[in-house]
């Protein structure tokens, strides 16, 4: 999928440039972040630029401008296009570009309904690095709008589910939270906030293979992502599950305000 910038302006190389003069950039095997705006605040900022700069190191791509650097560049962004909400694309393959892009939030009422996922056979290369890939996207593209999906689980070559083609996964079997190991997945940045929360809430927390067969065995199940934050699932195939589970409810509350959290603590950090 080819992104062109909306509003009037994006970033090249640290330069704010007008949308006439963009052109379409070479991203296959470039490394990226995709930070969600809310209320004129890049969310968890810092945490993305940390992630976009393990990516690079594991694509072996070098990134010429700081974190900070990189930062005020995003923040230009915001206040020149005069922008409150929003998914910025950053990205970089030779150059460090950066742009607003479509997005599309879950409606309200996905929260109380939840999402209906499938699966599909497919693993990422490198999935810790945060890189473009084109065929599982297309691959997931494809079976999601087939199928009138939300979104699809990723299935490797062992039968295990690993992450969602956009998104992290979690379970819940009994009172334990549980996800597929950290390394065999990308490390979301929502995902890191929900084992935090899982932890300081003294939530069971557990990382494990889970194979495909293994669904049954539990009670609930949520994805997280930058959009959708903590979205509860309602079946994944024919496997249906409790969208009124205690720990999903709680986790989902926890994390709301952490973002309110979060924010109010940057609105209130000198300019």
């Amino acid at each position: 999928m080819e992104y062109t910038p909306l509003h009037r302006y994006f970033i090249f190389n640290g330069e704010i440039e007008s949308n006439k003069n963009f052109r379409v950039f070479e991203k296959k095997g470039g490394v990226y972040e995709v930070l969600r705006v809310v209320a004129g605040v890049p969310l968890f900022l810092e945490d993305h630029l940390e992630r976009f700069f393990i990516s690079a190191s594991i694509a072996q791509k070098s990134i010429r401008f700081s974190k900070v650097q990189i930062s005020a560049f995003l923040y230009r962004l915001i206040e020149q296009n005069k922008v409150d909400e929003g998914n910025i694309l950053l990205a970089c393959k030779t150059n460090l570009v950066a742009f607003f892009i479509p997005h599309k939030y879950p409606e309200k009422q996905l929260y109380e309904t939840g999402i209906t996922c499938d699966v599909l056979k497919a693993e990422r290369e490198n999935p810790n690095a945060k890189v473009f890939q084109t065929t599982v996207r297309q691959q997931a593209n494809e079976l999601i709008e087939q199928r009138g999906l939300y979104e699809v689980l990723l299935v490797d070559h062992q039968n295990c589910i690993t992450e969602g083609s956009r998104s992290n996964v979690f379970f819940v079997k009994g009172n334990c939270l549980i996800t597929p190991p950290g390394n065999g997945v990308l490390l979301g940045i929502t995902r890191q906030k929900t084992i935090a929360l899982a932890k300081n809430e003294h939530i069971p927390f557990y990382e494990q293979d889970i194979r495909r067969d293994d669904l049954p065995e539990f009670q609930a199940a949520f994805i997280t992502g930058t959009s959708p934050n903590i979205l509860p699932i309602a079946q994944v195939g024919d496997r249906k599950f409790d969208l009124q589970n205690p720990i999903v409810l709680q986790l989902r509350n926890s994390y709301d305000k952490l973002v309110l959290e979060y924010i109010s603590k940057k609105k209130k950090l000198p300019e």
